[in-house]
């Protein structure tokens, strides 16, 4: 019989978090183990960003816990589960994104005192949350798996990209900077559709991807491997698992010197076909490993073993 599992979302707007949740729980719509059913919070948006848009628009259900074997939780979905009365001893599964848990100004570090079965996104995040000392129950790290669709093949217009939604100030600063140094960049500092960031990076020579100054892993850089000739990426914590300085990517401190230094060392790698071609080669490597197929086997791997961790973890 199929264990059954509510998922919870407030959508507010398309993020990367949103995007790997729904990636959970397509895993588990293709298991025949396990049912998944959704609510959504009454102000989520609904249009195309949505990505159960728009068939669960008309299958959200109440969020009732109770009705459910097992609950599936991320970020801030605490609130709304220790709100709704769930069932004393129901197994729950955390997805945990982002480094920041471990941080106690936070208001999500105060649930890592909740006893869950914790997925991390890195194994920086697994080490942030465990080195707190807080953790109640079982920590697994799933590294992230991405979909990389075929686009057609475009134009390198662009000698250099920067792309800045998450650090607008140093995007400006850094195009601004490299212009004066003779350097022709092209800033965008908004998001985007999905489909027309990746054809921007597949119109890139030089891809300068600005994440937060911490994630939990940072999924454009995977993106731009996959689609720029070469990836500029600062360290932002949580990518350390699968950025390489100067295997798949230039990977320089978070500062504008550290990213013009890059940018120039690119520049110089442009020049190198045989050097381009070996980051070509680890960057396909690096996308082999963090597939949606491997994420999802790891996944269902943990959930078949749910109850027995969840008793074990007591």
């Amino acid at each position: 019989m199929r264990k059954s599992i509510l998922f919870y979302r407030d959508f507010q707007e398309y993020t990367g978090g949103h995007q790997k949740v729904a990636d959970y729980f397509q895993h588990l719509k293709t298991s025949s183990d396990f049912s998944p059913h959704i609510s959504f919070s009454p102000q989520s948006l609904w249009d195309k960003s949505n990505p159960w848009f728009s068939e669960y628009q008309q299958q959200s259900v109440d969020y009732l816990p109770d009705n459910y074997d097992y609950a599936f939780l991320a970020g801030m979905d605490w609130q709304a589960y220790l709100c709704a009365n769930p069932p004393a001893d129901q197994p729950v599964i955390n997805l945990i994104q982002h480094v920041r848990h471990a941080d106690p100004v936070q208001p999500m570090h105060s649930f890592l005192k909740q006893k869950a079965v914790r997925i991390c996104v890195s194994r920086e995040v697994e080490m942030a949350i465990t080195n707190t000392g807080l953790v109640k129950g079982p920590v697994f790290t799933i590294e992230n798996g991405i979909d990389i669709p075929q686009i057609v093949d475009q134009v390198r217009q662009h000698q250099v990209f920067i792309f800045g939604p998450k650090n607008p100030a140093v995007a400006s600063a850094l195009a601004e900077q490299l212009g004066q140094l003779g350097v022709a960049a092209f800033c965008i500092n908004h998001w985007l559709p999905r489909t027309e960031l990746l054809q921007l990076l597949a119109s890139s020579r030089i891809a300068v991807m600005l994440p937060n100054p911490t994630e939990g892993f940072y999924l454009p850089a995977l993106e731009s491997m996959r689609y720029a000739e070469l990836t500029v990426v600062p360290d932002c914590v949580g990518n350390r698992s699968f950025c390489h300085n100067r295997q798949n990517c230039l990977f320089p401190a978070y500062n504008i010197a550290s990213l013009i230094a890059a940018v120039h060392d690119a520049l110089g790698l442009l020049r190198q076909p045989e050097q381009l071609n070996i980051f070509k080669q680890n960057c396909e490597s690096t996308l082999a490993y963090h597939s949606l197929a491997r994420e999802r086997e790891d996944f269902l791997a943990i959930m078949r073993r749910l109850d027995v961790l969840w008793e074990d973890s007591d």
